[in-house]
């Protein structure tokens, strides 16, 4: 109860302060209750990319952002989760682009491929919504759109642990607790999407063949019981 009335309070700070104080907040928050192993960093190309990771949790955008630090990474996130002070707070943390689930947010898209004309980059979740079992669910196509019209390599990114770390709560998303958890997060190779685009099935629907061909890269980075319907 106190934890909640003190996010409630944080949220009626003015926004710079707001940002401020929710990044400090966070900072310390993952240092107490994260443990982080991060492998692969060598696989990071110098300029900007496109990450593609799994979606496990609500801990998922601040402990991304920490791994591949010091690089400026801006995250997709869904509207909703500016609904809840927790989860506001939360989006306030880290550099976000707000984009409408489900839909086909063509502002969000031009906003992403803008970022990385900027020289910045991008990490999206291609499940679109986090993952109940901590198993891959099948990829939204839009992913596969931002992919091929980035011009920029895409890199595929798998977490696990943060499930343990900030657990789901379907009946109270701004009710969810951190908990103590090690993390793992992954970085693999960079993948070239013009190429993979040429590897794809002749009779596959382009989309969704190049997000599932992204994905199984994502699959392979993570243990055998995450890989769902990528295993």
């Amino acid at each position: 109860m106190l934890f909640k009335a003190l996010t409630d309070i944080l949220c009626r700070l003015p926004e710079g302060p707001r940002r401020h104080v929710s990044r400090a907040g966070a900072a310390v928050i993952w240092r107490l209750y994260a443990k982080v192993k991060v492998e692969g960093r060598e696989h990071l190309p110098d300029g900007p990319c496109l990450f593609i990771a799994n979606h496990l949790s609500n801990a998922d955008g601040i402990t991304l952002s920490r791994a591949l630090a010091p690089r400026t990474v801006h995250f997709l996130a869904g509207v909703k989760l500016g609904q809840t002070p927790l989860t506001r707070l939360g989006l306030e943390a880290v550099r976000t682009i707000a984009i409408k689930p489900g839909t086909a947010d063509l502002e969000a898209i031009r906003r992403a491929l803008a970022v990385l004309r900027e020289g910045d980059s991008v990490l999206l979740f291609p499940e679109g919504t986090r993952s109940r079992t901590g198993a891959l669910q099948p990829a939204r196509r839009g992913a596969a759109l931002i992919a091929s019209k980035a011009g920029v390599p895409v890199v595929p990114v798998a977490i696990s642990g943060t499930e343990k770390l900030l657990p789901i709560n379907d009946r109270d998303m701004g009710g969810e607790m951190i908990q103590r958890a090690e993390v793992t997060v992954r970085i693999g190779r960079p993948l070239d999407v013009k190429q993979l685009q040429q590897d794809l099935p002749a009779d596959a629907e382009p989309r969704q063949a190049l997000v599932d061909a992204l994905m199984r890269e994502v699959a392979a980075l993570l243990p055998p019981g995450y890989r769902g319907v990528y295993g």
